[in-house]
């Protein structure tokens, strides 16, 4: 997060109050994949740094806010979202499979994979421009009603998301909530691939 200054925080702070919500893109393992996908952008050697950049299931934008990347356009089903986004980037509300490039993106960032089904994300995923540099994200969490497309392991991940040409694949562990019936913390994995289409 090598981009975090005062005028950010205050920034998210406004965003907690006007929409109280929001305080879910806080969550630690919602902020540590965040600044995982972000060290990946600012430290990789795969691609020069992105000057134009899609984030797709962009929620509050807090991704593109770490990423501080110029040329940003925040995709999401939900207006209320694209409302706060629109503050700062461009905006673009419908499925991610009907979204439409004007031009080639430098870079694609996809971190809602296990939210949307196979028939979503193959459109999806076939409508980026030849050519570009893309980061998805999934997880292994099938407990969330909202994630129809979870993965076992990073292997699958792969295989579902057209990962196989990968420059990067790599899984981390992430702590979710609190699981009562065991009194124990429940694990999760998270899923990202770095590719060029």
């Amino acid at each position: 997060m090598a981009n975090f200054n005062y005028r950010q925080l205050v920034d998210w702070m406004e965003l907690v109050r006007e929409h109280p919500d929001a305080v879910n893109c806080f969550w630690p393992s919602q902020i540590h994949s965040k600044r995982w996908l972000v060290e990946q952008v600012e430290y990789q050697h795969y691609f020069p740094m992105p000057f134009s950049c899609v984030i797709f299931g962009s929620w509050y934008g807090i991704l593109a806010d770490m990423l501080s990347i110029e040329d940003t356009t925040c995709v999401d089903t939900d207006n209320r979202f694209l409302e706060w986004c629109g503050k700062k980037y461009d905006t673009w509300h419908g499925c991610m499979s009907k979204y439409e490039y004007d031009v080639r993106p430098d870079l694609v960032i996809n971190t809602v994979t296990e939210h949307v089904n196979q028939e979503i994300y193959d459109e999806w995923f076939k409508n980026i421009p030849e050519g570009t540099f893309y980061i998805i994200q999934g997880n292994n969490d099938f407990q969330e009603k909202d994630h129809i497309r979870a993965c076992e392991d990073l292997g699958e991940f792969i295989l579902k998301n057209s990962g196989q040409d990968h420059m990067f694949c790599e899984e981390i562990q992430y702590e979710g909530p609190w699981n009562e019936e065991l009194d124990e913390p429940t694990v999760y994995k998270r899923f990202m691939i770095i590719g060029k289409k």
